[in-house]
């Protein structure tokens, strides 16, 4: 119940029909089938969450679709906070549920578009349960489970999940499952055409974490803060972090005896999580995962520090129910405590006031001018150039509000769009090749023919409500192509001469690494689901024994 009510909270204004746009969270009404969901096509960055909302996006609408994500998140997060408490009492498990369902990460990740990460951090506290479980001699196939949801977030989420369960559960097994669920991605990004490439070190200092209260750094981060980006931070964070240091009171209060009780290597998970999430604030460390990054493209993953905080807040939210209760305990009057549970529930929200109703205002409901289902289904070229060249949009319709370029899931031909990150002081780089290839000659601002028939583009999508679009800039690039169509909103031209098939991952191998990543998700199916339905009929059978005696 606590979990359905933060995400009331939170969502309220949010559900219905349109979709919230935000940053990176990007949802469409209906996400075409295309190879590029398996990573045939480009970077392999949202495999395989975008081939499941496309899936899912055939039984719901898209707008529905995205509020039963954001609803799941919320409660699952909160339930999962909740049952993992080593506790009965019913106040530790709701003080739980919302130091964890209502923390920094979830508003500041939410506030990024980040809900495929966000899969992983709702999945944690189960993952954190099933693993100790299985290390104390339960079965593997929930902690397996758990692995396989947080994977359907793509690569973060799922190391933020396997991070835990390798710590918590049998490492070695463990950590063989976590690379089987992660073939999906793992294969395409290996496979890819133009190799396993450098990163852009920039992005080190870029998205290192910051301090977002008054109290420095590593007390943003133990609450669930510390974000790289200013403009993520909830609203009044900084003014209400002194309820964020009640909750951490309570969680040193309650450490020890949290720690006995569930053992000693969840503890061990979120101290290295801690230091995960500091590694861009650390001089030697971050020059060391600066050069890493330049040689070991992956090695990107470790950039944006603050995101694999999240074990370290799952632990503070558990100890922090524990302390609660033992502070409760110590209290002889039963109005008074009654009266210090409800004060140890409500803190994490004092924390955060700002994240209500959706985050103050800050996300709301968009809708997609029509233009975008009539234009895009004209598109027949494999590869499309999209216009102006900015990784992201302000329209009109999204209320200035800046998001990702929704182009690419719009379309089920590859989309090569600008996927550099312009931040204040740097810019970092991006991965695609393809559009690393055509950086120069767009940004230049001269004619793009030819550049296009040699990068084998076919058509060219320009958004023209987009706030960066510049009439004459646009009619210059576009000079010698021919337009298919032109409203208001969009227009399509193409590339007399262009349109080659592009060099794609082979389907064989990405097609064995999904298989091989399905069969484990089976397997942990059986394994967990069949002795489940045996206990059931054991117990049912001895209830009517004992039924028939009576």
């Amino acid at each position: 119940m606590t979990g359905v009510a933060l995400a009331v909270l939170l969502l309220a204004p949010l559900v219905g029909p349109g979709f919230v746009l935000a940053f990176d969270m990007v949802f469409v009404p209906e996400l075409p089938l295309a190879g590029r969901l398996l990573g045939l096509d480009g970077t392999p960055r949202a495999v395989p969450s975008d081939l499941l909302v496309a899936l899912a996006g055939q039984v719901v609408p898209g707008a529905w679709l995205q509020d039963l994500v954001l609803v799941a998140l919320v409660v699952g997060a909160a339930w999962g906070a909740a049952r993992l408490v080593p506790s009965d009492a019913p106040s530790a498990a709701v003080v739980a549920a919302t130091a964890y369902g209502w923390s920094a990460y979830l508003h500041e990740r939410l506030l990024l578009g980040q809900w495929a990460l966000l899969v992983g951090w709702a999945v944690l506290p189960w993952a954190a349960r099933a693993a100790i479980a299985w290390r104390r001699g339960g079965r593997a196939g929930p902690a397996v489970l758990c692995l396989a949801v947080a994977a359907c977030g793509g690569a973060s989420a799922l190391l933020l999940v396997g991070l835990v369960v390798v710590l918590c559960g049998r490492p070695g097994r463990a950590l063989v499952a976590t690379t089987v669920l992660a073939l999906p991605w793992l294969v395409p990004a290996l496979l890819a055409p133009a190799g396993l490439e450098g990163g852009d070190p920039a992005g080190v200092s870029a998205f290192a974490s910051r301090s977002d209260t008054p109290f420095g750094v590593v007390v943003s981060l133990l609450t669930g803060g510390g974000v790289w980006a200013p403009a993520a931070v909830p609203p009044g964070r900084g003014a209400a972090a002194v309820a964020g240091l009640v909750v951490l009171g309570l969680a040193a209060l309650g450490l020890r005896p949290t720690v006995s009780r569930l053992g000693p290597r969840l503890a061990t998970a979120a101290s290295v999580s801690l230091v995960l999430a500091l590694l861009g604030r650390l001089p030697v460390a971050a020059d060391l995962l600066r050069e890493g990054v330049q040689r070991f493209g992956a090695l990107g993953l470790l950039r944006d520090g603050q995101k694999w905080v999240a074990p370290a807040v799952l632990l503070v939210a558990v100890a922090a129910a524990v302390g609660a209760e033992r502070c409760v305990q110590r209290v002889s009057s039963a109005g008074t405590r009654r009266a210090a549970a409800v004060l140890a529930a409500v803190a994490p929200l004092a924390a955060l006031p700002g994240g209500a109703w959706g985050e103050s205002g800050r996300l709301q409901v968009s809708h997609y001018p029509r233009e975008w289902t009539s234009v895009t289904a004209r598109v027949d070229a494999p590869t499309v150039l999209v216009l102006p060249w900015h990784a992201y949009r302000r329209f009109p319709w999204t209320g200035e509000r800046t998001v990702l370029d929704p182009a690419p899931r719009w379309l089920s031909a590859r989309a090569v769009v600008d996927d550099d990150l312009p931040l204040r002081g740097t810019e970092v780089r991006g991965e695609d090749p393809l559009a690393a290839a055509l950086d120069d000659a767009v940004s230049s601002g001269r004619p793009l023919l030819q550049e296009l028939v040699r990068a084998g583009v076919g058509q060219v999508l320009v958004e023209r409500s987009d706030r960066a679009a510049d009439p004459a800039l646009l009619t210059r690039q576009l000079t010698g192509l021919s337009l298919v169509v032109e409203t208001p909103e969009l227009a399509l031209y193409d590339v007399p001469g262009g349109g080659a098939e592009p060099e794609r991952v082979p389907l064989a191998p990405v097609l064995v690494g999904d298989l091989a990543a399905l069969s484990l998700v089976g397997w942990a199916l059986g394994s967990t689901a069949v002795p489940a339905l045996r206990s059931r009929r054991r117990a049912a059978s001895l209830g009517a024994v004992d039924r028939g005696h009576v």
